[in-house]
């Protein structure tokens, strides 16, 4: 049988560190876990986790992976899976895979060691390829993405959301609508230009390619975006942020443009982060926060634990709920 030792010699490091780099809890430097990782599928080790977990009925221990905890959005998704995680008699171990789709495999190979009970997945991109071989195998819930594999899928209905922020505008005399959005290709992105162009149909909008903002990735491209939309001969009304991060880019640029929100332009958010009710003047955003929805996501995650059984494909869509705050006026259209 394949020992702790054998994976430290081949991958040529201490057995100790063997065991911080599958611990999950223990700093190793990416390179050597790596190298551990490596050293453990190909000699097919299964740690003794396995007996120990045995012995308790279960690890107890849940995993959550994120796509960028630096996003202000995540730190409150942590929060209440945490406290969803403790309620239950639950450790949750914290996965940021930092956009990168290469580390989100070695976290899932990491928390597959571990044995922990289940996992609770949020992409940090559109492929799915490294998750397939988990699903079936471990407990697992997929959040604010629906992809196309045989395990529950829960998000909030992207395009209705977005729908209620752009009628948000439009209801309020607004027809110059510039939609802000940081990657086209996102499977959430494209919805909710879906959601916005349904309501720019609606209200007979059609002059609107000129006010989409594409690939806006920070604060500071927000920024700058601003203060050169805001040069525009015609100038929009109204801007659809698709996420709150833009916000403080999108409120300094109209700041430095000597205008002023919402008397001489109005703005929208999506996600309500806990900020935006800070801004001057507060913002008005969709808010589709985990707080209203985590006790039903943990709850389906446990339904599969409790049963020892992985769940088939569901798709269960929530819906989102503008927060007025006072960042938009009424003008004649």
């Amino acid at each position: 049988m394949v020992g702790i030792r054998d994976v430290a010699k081949y991958a040529g490091v201490s057995p100790s560190t063997v065991s911080r780099a599958l611990s999950g809890v223990a700093f190793v430097e990416p390179e050597t876990k790596e190298k551990v990782l490596k050293a453990v599928n190909a000699l097919n080790y299964k740690p003794n986790l396995a007996a120990r977990s045995l012995k308790k009925g279960g690890s107890k221990l849940i995993g959550l992976i994120i796509p960028d905890i630096m996003n202000p959005y995540y730190p409150e998704v942590v929060r209440y899976m945490e406290s969803c995680a403790t309620k239950a008699g639950y450790s949750l171990i914290l996965c940021d895979a930092l956009g990168d789709a290469e580390k989100e495999k070695e976290y899932f190979e990491t928390l597959k060691y571990l044995f922990v009970d289940g996992i609770l997945y949020i992409a940090s991109t559109e492929d799915v390829e490294h998750v397939k071989q988990y699903v079936g195998e471990i407990p697992m819930i997929i959040v604010n993405r629906v992809f196309d594999v045989d395990a529950p899928c829960i998000n909030i209905d992207n395009a209705d959301a977005a729908s209620q922020a752009v009628n948000c505008l439009a209801a309020n005399g607004h027809r110059k609508i510039a939609l802000y959005i940081n990657d086209k290709d996102r499977q959430y992105n494209r919805e909710r230009l879906e959601g916005a162009l349904q309501v720019f149909k609606k209200y007979g909008i059609r002059d609107y390619e000129k006010y989409i903002i594409r690939d806006v990735e920070s604060e500071e491209d927000a920024y700058y975006k601003t203060l050169e939309l805001m040069r525009h001969e015609e100038r929009p009304t109204g801007i659809f942020m698709f996420n709150d991060f833009m916000a403080y880019g999108v409120y300094r640029g109209i700041a430095k443009s000597g205008l002023k929100i919402p008397d001489d332009i109005s703005v929208v958010g999506f996600d309500d982060i806990p900020q935006v009710k800070y801004l001057d003047p507060p913002l008005t955003t969709l808010r589709h926060s985990l707080a209203d929805t985590a006790g039903i996501i943990f709850e389906r995650l446990m339904e599969q634990i409790k049963t020892q059984t992985c769940a088939h494909r569901s798709l269960t869509f929530f819906k989102g709920r503008l927060i007025e705050r006072e960042s938009v006026r009424k003008i004649e259209p």
